[in-house]
């Protein structure tokens, strides 16, 4: 049975099971390793239920120790670290049979002061004149059947449009440059912590493969083995993930098999939120793995 957005969002809504201790389970799409978005959103969701209604996520940043495996409950324990008038931040560790897979940290504030600036959205065409990713990929769509891949999941999740779409074999060495219009395909529900939550989810797949772009491998080369390091997103207004949102990404450095991305997310010609996001990608050609 094909995931739904419902389905996302039920597993995002991770259950409390005793004070500042919640439990969770995966979406289950014929990969055996948890999405890192996944951990993201649901280490947003269990830090946020433990802090005041009138505070707002503004930042949250994690470490990606050990793979998941979505056939495991995942268990989240949450520490207060601070509960102040204006601010609260809580600390996260994320455990599968008492064995770490990640561990975060968030910040959150009592809405305060009246000057804003959000920086206003680079120029880019509408989503309806740029290429769709299902459109772009139809001829590689077997591909997803042969190395199962968190791709497919977003596919269905996500309509996602671009004009740097890349083959997922053999795309030549390009710049480090992305640019996406991205939005949630079903209605996401009006809490500001989900919005956000599914906001993070969305924005893990596309930094680290962006960096790697002047290495000239495509997402699903079987000589390249990659994983997400760390992660750390900043919330600079409300967002609406089945909205569209602009995602413009680059990745200014890669060394020692590892590359950053970097990100900024626009709506309504506005910056929203910022993301950074550091990956592991090693080849087998690689020397250094000889």
């Amino acid at each position: 049975m094909a995931l739904t957005v419902s389905d996302l969002l039920s597993v995002l809504r991770v259950r409390e099971e005793s004070r500042h201790v919640f439990a969770g389970d995966s979406l289950v799409d014929g990969v055996r390793r948890i999405y890192g978005g996944q951990l993201l959103a649901q280490s947003i969701m269990a830090m946020g239920r433990t802090v005041r209604e009138s505070h707002g996520l503004h930042s949250m940043q994690g470490y990606f120790v050990q793979p998941g495996d979505v056939f495991k409950r995942i268990r989240f324990d949450v520490q207060p670290v601070r509960d102040g008038r204006s601010f609260s931040t809580r600390r996260v560790t994320v455990t599968q049979d008492e064995r770490v897979v990640f561990i975060g940290a968030a910040s959150f504030q009592a809405a305060e002061g009246d000057h804003k600036r959000l920086a206003p959205m680079p120029d880019a065409p509408s989503p309806e004149s740029m290429p769709a990713e299902a459109d772009f990929y139809a001829c590689e769509a077997h591909l997803l059947e042969r190395r199962r891949s968190h791709v497919a999941t977003i596919m269905r999740l996500f309509e996602r449009r671009s004009e740097m779409w890349r083959p997922w074999l053999d795309p030549s060495v390009t710049a480090p440059v992305n640019g996406l219009w991205c939005r949630l395909r079903e209605p996401c529900d009006d809490d500001p912590l989900l919005c956000h939550a599914v906001l993070a989810y969305a924005c893990d797949l596309d930094l680290m493969t962006t960096a790697m772009r002047p290495r000239g491998y495509g997402t699903m080369d079987r000589r390249t083995r990659s994983a997400s390091l760390d992660h750390a997103m900043w919330f600079h207004a409300p967002a609406r993930p089945d909205a569209w949102f602009y995602y413009d990404m680059n990745g200014p450095c890669a060394t020692n098999n590892r590359g950053l991305g970097a990100g900024a997310l626009y709506q309504d010609g506005r910056r929203i939120g910022t993301a950074m996001q550091e990956g592991l990608m090693r080849a087998t050609e690689d020397e250094s793995l000889a």
